[in-house]
């Protein structure tokens, strides 16, 4: 079956033999025997390097531009050749080709005076005019090639940015629940670590003592796995509840529960809060005010990781310059301590800080004399 641009190739072929010959029947008197034998060759010739136009637009179309100078027969050759060439070849090529068709439009009346009774002031306007408008509909449908290829490669381009924003969204997602889930974990693991130890190396625990470390161990259990189902919905079909883990669930008013869990685990907890809760956009201030509270969560899990036994201490200021300031310092023994057996990841203060630029806030955190500190600032009603 032959395809829509053979098609094409062969009514192009077709118009330029019919009209090469339109133009050869008036001039039939005027040939010789062998100028009519040349006229028929060289229109021949120039009809069949059409089959070459595509792969060779500039050499076709000046073979059947100067065969169209002395060949009425090469006359709709050398115009199919001069479409090809205005749609494939640069501006200024086309442009030398149409002066060239035109000086062949002044010279063909020369060999063919008056056929059909047409002046030669006629023959020229009308082969002027008829070579201008080939070339200016080759140059529109270039135009309009070009303008689709452009739409094309937009819509391919838009599709390939909106897989890559596609990619980033789910890679952003999943750093965020890896995020909140070493957060909200690691704090309950390490707190099941701590009690589970007591449990196994303290004698001297009385019942009471022991049940209610048992019903921390218990409910932290409980809380752990309530995060890991929530975890799991998210990473199998994106689905969550209202209080998902990438949601603001936490904030400034669960500290002291967070403290006190800490302080029952055996950590010395000192703490200074002072924040104006009154003021600012809510949304903002919620995200800034989790972002805090999971600075305080990381920090208590890795005093009782890396420093166990060290006390803490914990302040969170409201500034002037429309931010809040956090910073929890871990007081470490200059004496050698018992070496901490609950594993980390290494990832929790680096997280943090993603966390708070995210926000556009400040993060620090190193050693500095006996302390661990741990510093940041939020931007804070505004």
């Amino acid at each position: 079956m032959i395809s829509r641009q053979g098609v094409v190739d062969v009514g192009l072929v077709v118009v330029a033999v019919g009209f090469g010959l339109f133009i050869l029947v008036p001039t039939i008197d005027m040939h010789s025997r062998v100028a009519l034998v040349l006229d028929l060759a060289l229109g021949t010739a120039a009809c069949g390097a059409l089959a070459g136009r595509k792969r060779f637009p500039v050499a076709v179309a000046a073979f059947a531009v100067a065969a169209s100078a002395v060949s009425a027969f090469a006359a709709g050759a050398s115009l199919v050749a001069l479409f090809t060439a205005a749609i494939r070849v640069r501006t200024p090529v086309i442009a030398a080709l149409t002066a060239a068709e035109l000086i062949a439009t002044f010279c063909f009346p020369l060999v063919y005076p008056e056929p059909a009774g047409f002046s030669y002031r006629t023959q020229i306007i009308m082969g002027s005019l008829m070579n201008l408008a080939v070339a200016g509909w080759g140059l529109m449908v270039r135009a309009q090639r070009n303008y689709l290829r452009a739409v094309l490669d937009h819509a391919h381009d838009l599709e390939v940015g909106q897989e890559l924003l596609a990619a980033t969204t789910r890679d952003q997602e999943r750093r965020r629940i890896a995020r909140e889930m070493h957060d909200a974990l690691a704090h309950r693991l390490s707190l099941l670590s701590v009690h589970a130890g007591a449990l196994e190396f303290r004698s001297d625990l009385s019942p009471e003592q022991t049940r209610t470390m048992a019903a921390v161990i218990r409910q932290t259990s409980h809380d752990a796995l309530a995060d890991l189902q929530d975890v799991i919905g998210i990473l199998r079909d994106g689905s969550t509840s209202a209080g998902s883990l990438l949601e603001p669930r936490v904030g400034l008013d669960d500290l002291p529960a967070l403290i006190d869990e800490s302080r029952l685990s055996g950590t010395e907890v000192n703490v200074d809060q002072c924040v104006d809760q009154a003021s600012g956009s809510a949304s903002r201030n919620a995200a800034a005010a989790a972002t805090a509270y999971r600075i305080v969560q990381e920090s208590l899990t890795n005093a009782r990781k890396h420093a166990p036994g060290s006390p803490v201490r914990i302040v969170v200021r409201s500034q002037e310059a429309g931010e809040i300031a956090v910073t929890v310092s871990t007081f470490l023994d200059r004496r050698p301590g018992p070496t901490s057996i609950i594993p980390g990841s290494g990832t929790g203060l680096s997280g943090l800080s993603e966390r708070v630029s995210l926000l556009g806030g400040t993060f620090s955190s190193g050693r500095a004399a006996n302390q661990f500190v741990v510093t940041a600032r939020l931007p804070w009603g505004t």
